[in-house]
Formats: structure tokens, sequence, C-alpha cells
């Protein structure tokens, strides 16, 4: 198992008021509130756009080290606020990790092979690309790697093949993560399901993947 990435970032503590603000933003600079089990009081900082971003446009899990006040905190990414127009970060919300708490987290789901059935004329779909999962931090996977390189034609792979020690699905154990559909004139053409809706069925799942990704960051929060 990998670990997650590990960007290390030096904040400064966050001027208030709202000239105070309009200032940081424009030194590029994005104020942001770090809370958990660890921190007594919340943090109110202020890091570099450039850090926070490639936090954001990793497609592995990420960890902020978050560097303040002569002291280091390991750190999720819990919500992020954005300019409407310019879509740039406004303000970040941050949970500071405990060691012996567990967090709720939302995981990249990647596929690793070549299926037999997709050689054989199948179509590769993945309904679910990302999952939540509860661990310790040390536990926290990059993200979960799932071999396909025995699916035939018809065959899934589901939830419950996930299986890395210390880290456990909050999805039901039935959930399908990737399935091999036969060819375009095949049982998909039988059943009705052309193109356009298995697309919209896709969409639709990764819709419910995000909102439960975004939903996570309360749960840790109220755990705190």
């Amino acid at each position: 198992m990998e670990k997650p990435n590990v960007i290390t970032v030096e904040a400064k503590e966050r001027p208030q008021g709202k000239s105070a603000l309009k200032q940081l933003r424009n030194d590029k600079l994005v104020p942001g509130v770090a809370y958990g089990p660890k921190v007594k009081e919340n943090l109110h900082f202020a890091i570099p756009e450039l850090e926070l971003e490639k936090a954001l446009q990793s497609n592995r899990t990420t960890i902020i080290k978050l560097v303040f006040g002569g002291k280091e905190y390991d750190t999720l990414i819990q919500s992020v606020e954005y300019h409407p127009v310019t879509d740039r970060p406004l303000h970040v919300d941050l949970f500071a990790m405990e060691e012996k708490t567990p967090v709720i987290i939302t995981i990249p789901i990647r596929l690793k092979g070549t299926s037999p059935g997709v050689t054989e004329g199948g179509r590769l779909y993945q309904p679910l690309r990302r999952i939540r999962v509860q661990c310790l931090p040390k536990d926290i996977p990059a993200e979960i790697l799932l071999d396909i390189s025995t699916l035939k034609i018809g065959d899934t792979i589901d939830v419950d093949a996930i299986d890395i020690e210390g880290v456990e699905p909050l999805r039901a154990s039935f959930g399908t993560i990737a399935v091999i559909r036969p060819p375009k004139g095949g049982l998909a053409e039988l059943l009705g399901l052309d193109e356009e809706e298995e697309g919209e069925e896709g969409e639709a799942t990764e819709a419910a993947d995000a909102s439960e990704g975004e939903s996570s960051g309360s749960e840790e929060e109220s755990g705190s």
C-alpha cells in the first residue's frame, strides 16, 4: 500500500478584518482554519495559494503538514470556498488529525491490469471511482488499487474486494466498483440500454460519490 502524498506548508498568522483578508488574497495567500482532537483552540492561518492548489489538483490522497506557531499538524482538507467567477480558493478548512483517532476520508479507486473480457470485446464500466473509508491516520492509503486482470464479460468487482489492513469501507459491501459489460449489440442492446443511458448512469453515481466526500467533513468535525 502506497502512502499519501505529503505537502509541507509554512503558514502565517491570519490578520483580522475584511481589508486585511483582501490584501492576503492579493498576495496570493488563502486564509483558513484548522481544527481537530489535538487542537485546543481553532488555528486561524494563511497559506500560499500555490501550495493549496498542489494538494487540490492531486489525484491521490494528500496530507498537508501544516507548520504553524512552532508546531506541525498533519491535516486533511475538509472544505474549500471558491470565488464564483475566478474559481480561486478563498478559504480552506483543515482537519488536524490525532494519531489514535480514526478519520473518515474519501479515497480514489484505481483499476490495474487488463481484463480478458475487454480483450474479447467487452466494455469496462466503473461506476464507483471514490469511496469513503474509516481508518487511523497511519493507515490512510494514497489510493485503493484493484486488479481486474481476471474479469471476464459479465464479471464484476465489488466493494468487498477491498482488503486493506486497518481500512474499513463505509459503503455497503454489495456496491459494484466495476463491471465488464458485453460488446455493443449484445446484452445491453437486448435490455434496451444504450450508450447515452449508460453515461447518465455513471454520471449519477459519480455525483453521489462526490456528495459523500463532501459530507465526510461534517462527520469528522462533529467527532472532534
